[in-house]
């Protein structure tokens, strides 16, 4: 069975069945849906190179100029495993401002992309274009409940209230919220849903201020110097501060020491990801460790057995972050 042999059984042109093999555009997907019909129901094997390709598709946010440590440990495992095990990568970055107007399929096959990995959150509807298209798809650090697409996630709902709960067990009762963005982001979400069963299981009641919604910024240190601003303007008596990342925890602290607040004897700041910089940062920062580099290296995995073969369907996981005790959190300190 050969090119040419598909071609006659499929009613279509040899061309047309080097596009399809090749994922190049320009072909219907009801045209290719047939091809690939009739080349797995022969048994044709196409060369490896073919098969083993896979390819990063990445959305940051509009204005973010390039990647943060977050993105960064992820890319890193994805390439780890792509220069180990000889899989071509490419990546693929746009603003989340492109995204209404993108066919990520046609998008993909453009780039000759058999299988894609998501660094950021996957809508349904694009999600199953890519299980109908037959394009394996993991989404990392975020998930998509659409059958055929695989996620790997830490669950932030447990992490955010173990950290909240260290904070009390410090003696902390008036512990301010820094949000990140909760447009669509389930981790971030749970991370505030968290922090607030954790005060509410203890008895100490929420007030109002203590959560500082996100404030959009090109870059989360400024995030989280301008929102422990507002909530210091309206809570100078808050001893701990949770920032839903390390980035913005850093801001945190800026603002901290610039009110001459020290971190952590007069303030507690707790972030979350556990940046490489983290342990080094000035006062250490206590956080939560997501293992983003593994968590990049599994869905390159993940999409590599996929495309040989090896993989029925694609996995979805959510693993469980360690919280990381460092120097930037202390007891409450106690009035004279």
């Amino acid at each position: 069975m050969n090119i040419k042999s598909i071609a006659k059984i499929s009613g279509v042109s040899v061309a047309t069945v080097s596009r399809v093999l090749n994922n190049e555009s320009g072909v219907s997907e009801k045209l290719r849906l047939r091809t690939l019909s009739a080349i797995e129901g022969r048994g044709y094997q196409p060369r490896e190179s073919s098969t083993r390709r896979a390819r990063i598709a990445m959305v940051v946010e509009p204005g973010t100029p390039t990647f943060d440590n977050f993105f960064a440990q992820i890319f890193t495992g994805i390439s780890s495993y792509a220069f180990a095990n000889n899989v071509e990568t490419t990546l693929l970055y746009h603003a989340q401002g492109d995204v209404g107007e993108l066919d990520v399929v046609e998008l993909l096959r453009k780039k000759r992309c058999n299988g894609v990995i998501f660094l950021s959150p996957l809508s349904r509807e694009r999600a199953e274009s890519l299980v109908e298209a037959r394009i394996p798809a993991v989404v990392v650090a975020s998930r998509c409940e659409v059958p055929g697409v695989g996620f790997i996630d830490c669950d932030s709902r447990r992490s955010a209230y173990e950290q909240t709960e260290y904070l009390i067990r410090l003696g902390h009762r008036r512990i301010g919220f820094l949000c990140g963005s909760l447009d669509g982001i389930i981790d971030h979400q749970e991370r505030l849903d968290a922090y607030k069963q954790a005060l509410a299981d203890s008895d100490i009641e929420l007030e109002l201020g203590w959560v500082i919604p996100h404030v959009p910024t090109d870059v989360t240190e400024r995030a989280g110097y301008d929102q422990a601003n507002q909530l210091l303007d309206c809570h100078s008596d808050v001893t701990a501060i949770f920032a839903t990342n390390d980035a913005m925890a850093y801001g945190a602290i800026s603002a901290c020491v610039e009110r001459g607040l020290r971190v952590p004897e007069d303030v507690s700041v707790i972030g979350h990801d556990d940046n490489p910089t983290s342990k080094y940062y000035n006062p250490s920062l206590t956080t939560t460790r997501q293992p983003l580099r593994d968590m990049g290296t599994e869905a390159a995995q993940w999409v590599d057995l996929k495309l040989k073969g090896k993989l029925d369907t694609m996995p979805s996981k959510v693993i469980h972050g360690d919280l990381i005790v460092r120097r930037s959190c202390a007891p409450v300190k106690i009035s004279s």
